[in-house]
C-alpha cells in the first residue's frame, strides 16, 4: 500500500462485505487536491485473506468520485450483504457546489452500485455532509439513516424498506459535526446530542442575521468565486478583508482604491445586487451544540447546550456514566485549529462532561486531573480488560486512551 499513500483518506469502516467470515476494510478519500475522475477521489476495497494480508479489489467503486467525509454501512436492502453510504463533504476547488452523496448496493462480488435515485433520489444532492449516521430512530427494526450537514439542518431518511423518506430533525441551519443518539430523560424515545460550531467566535448566527456564503462568478473570468458575509451592527458585510478579495476577485481593487472606501461600502456596493441574487447561497442560522429532545412521535426540540459546552466547535461525543447513577451522561470533545488570523482558533475545550440533571438538563464539568488537549476528532469506547476506556483520534497528533479512575467520576 505504500504507492497509495498520496491518498488523503478520511474516513473507514471494517465490515465483512463478502460474508467469508473476515472482515474487510474500506477507505473513502477526501482532501481539496484532486477532483473530477480522478483516481484519487476513488473510495477503495480491501478484502481481507486472512493471516494479516488484505488485497485490494479493482473496480470496487466504479464511476464513484468524491470528497468524502464519513462512510457507514448497512445492509439497507436485507439481502443479507453489507451496503455503505458514502458522504461528500464538498466538490473541490468549487466549495459551494452541492456534492454527490451515495447509496451503495454491493453486489455481493466485491462491487458497490450506486442505487440513490433508486431509493432516494432527494439524497444525492442533500448537501455539505459532514457526518452520518445509521440509527432506528422510529423503532421499526429498520436502521434510518441520519445526516448532519454544514449549512443546512439536521435531516433523517426514514427507511422504508425500499425506499427512503426524507424528514428534518431541525430546521437550524448549523455547521453540524455529528449526532449521538440517547434516550437523555428515559422517556423510552430516542433525543440527540448534536455537535456545532459553539458560541466562541467572531461568527454568531441568527435568523434574522445568518451567515452566508455566495457562490458566484463576481468578475466574469469563468470561475466561480465564493464570498463569506456576516452580520455586524444590523449591516451584512464580507468576512474577508479589501485585500484577501481582491487577490480572487481584481475587480474589488479597482472599484475601492483605499480601504476606507471598501469599509463604508455596504455589500450592494461592493457586488452588484444581481450577482448577489444569482448566486448559489448557503446559509446558517445557528451555531449552538444542541440537544434534540424527541417530545414523542419524533417531534424534536433543539435545545442548546450549557454556555460551557459552547466554547469550541464539539467534533465527537460519547455516553458515560460520570456519577454512577442512572442518567447517562456525555463526554464532549472537539476544538480546531486551522482558521484564519481573523477568525483564530478554537482550542477552548479540554474535554467537557455533561452531568446529566434529568428533563433534558446538564450541568458541564470538567475532567478531574485531565486535559485532553489537541484536536480531537473522535472518540470511541472500547474495553481494556474488563474496563471501558475511551479511544481518541487526534489531529496530527498521537492517539490518546482515558479511562475511568477507580474513584468515579476521575479520569487517567
Amino acid at each position: 500500500m505504500k504507492n497509495e499513500s498520496t491518498n488523503e483518506d478520511v474516513a473507514a469502516t471494517w465490515v465483512d462485505v463478502n460474508n467469508d467470515g473476515k472482515t474487510d476494510l474500506v477507505i473513502a478519500t477526501g482532501g481539496n487536491v484532486y477532483f473530477g475522475n480522478d483516481t484519487y477521489q476513488q473510495p477503495r476495497l480491501y478484502l481481507n485473506e486472512g493471516h494479516e494480508h488484505f488485497t485490494r479489489v479493482n473496480h470496487a467503486f466504479d464511476n464513484i468520485y468524491l470528497t468524502a467525509s464519513c462512510v457507514v454501512p448497512y445492509d439497507f436492502n436485507g439481502d443479507g450483504y453489507v451496503d455503505l453510504f458514502i458522504g461528500a463533504r464538498a466538490v473541490p476547488w468549487e466549495y459551494g457546489q452541492v456534492p454527490q452523496s451515495y447509496l451503495l448496493e454491493n453486489d455481493k462480488q466485491g462491487h458497490f452500485l450506486d442505487v440513490t435515485s433508486q431509493y432516494s433520489p432527494g439524497l444525492s444532492k442533500i448537501g455539505l455532509v459532514r457526518n452520518a449516521l445509521w440509527y432506528d430512530l422510529n423503532k421499526d427494526g429498520r436502521k434510518d439513516l441520519i445526516i448532519s450537514p454544514e449549512w443546512g439542518g439536521i435531516t433523517v431518511f426514514i427507511n422504508e424498506k425500499e425506499s427512503f423518506k426524507k424528514q428534518m430533525l431541525t430546521g437550524k441551519k448549523g455547521w453540524w459535526n455529528f449526532v449521538l443518539p440517547v434516550d437523555i430523560n428515559g422517556d423510552g424515545n430516542i433525543d440527540l446530542i448534536a455537535g456545532n460550531q459553539g458560541l466562541n467566535n467572531r461568527l454568531t448566527a441568527s435568523p434574522k442575521e445568518p451567515v452566508r456564503l455566495y457562490f458566484n462568478d463576481f468578475d466574469d473570468n469563468g470561475k466561480k468565486e465564493q464570498v463569506l458575509t456576516y452580520y455586524l451592527e444590523g449591516h451584512e458585510i464580507p468576512f474577508a478583508s479589501k485585500d484577501e478579495l481582491q487577490k480572487k476577485i481584481p475587480l474589488i481593487k479597482k472599484r475601492f482604491l483605499y480601504a476606507e472606501d471598501f469599509a463604508k461600502a455596504s455589500l450592494n456596493e461592493i457586488f452588484s445586487e444581481n450577482k448577489l441574487k444569482m448566486s448559489d447561497t448557503l446559509t446558517a442560522d445557528y451555531f449552538a451544540s444542541s440537544v434534540l429532545m424527541d417530545r414523542g412521535g419524533m417531534n424534536f426540540t433543539t435545545v442548546p447546550l450549557p454556555w460551557l459546552a459552547q466554547l469550541s466547535p464539539c467534533k465527537d461525543a460519547v455516553v458515560i456514566n460520570a456519577n454512577n447513577d442512572s442518567l447517562p451522561d456525555i463526554l464532549l470533545v472537539g476544538n480546531f485549529y486551522d482558521n484564519n488570523i481573523q477568525m483564530g482558533r478554537n482550542d477552548a475545550d479540554f474535554g467537557t462532561i455533561l452531568v446529566n440533571k434529568g428533563n433534558g438538563q446538564f450541568t458541564c464539568e470538567s475532567i478531574n486531573g485531565l486535559a485532553i488537549k489537541g484536536q480531537v476528532r473522535h472518540i470511541e469506547k472500547i474495553n481494556i480488560g474488563k474496563q471501558e476506556a475511551y479511544i481518541l483520534a487526534r489531529n496530527s497528533d498521537s492517539v490518546m486512551v482515558i479511562k475511568f479512575a477507580t474513584d468515579v467520576g476521575k479520569k487517567k
